[in-house]
């Protein structure tokens, strides 16, 4: 897989349209503020940072919004319905 960065641009593609992060590897989004999203460029659909004032990844669609929010007092543990996992795996998925 070819990696080109145009630095005129300030973009980087790949020849196969997709990136690979190693298994033990990270991307590292930008991070900042709330007031900082309109320093962040022009606010463009599938924008992708991580708002250092809510602790949240957000994306921008048409304003920012979280990526996952969940409602107070709710975990993501209590949303999962174990018995479909279960059956899923005895199914082989």
């Amino acid at each position: 897989m070819a990696i080109n960065l145009n630095h005129q641009t300030n973009k980087i593609s790949s020849s196969s349209q997709v990136l690979t992060v190693d298994q033990n590897g990270a991307i590292i989004v930008p991070i900042g503020t709330t007031s900082g999203r309109s320093q962040t460029g022009v606010a463009t659909a599938g924008s992708l940072r991580y708002n250092s004032d809510t602790s949240e990844l957000e994306h921008y669609t048409t304003s920012w919004r979280n990526v996952v929010s969940l409602p107070e007092g709710t975990s993501l543990q209590g949303m999962i319905d174990e018995s479909a996992i279960a059956f899923a795996i005895a199914l082989g998925g």
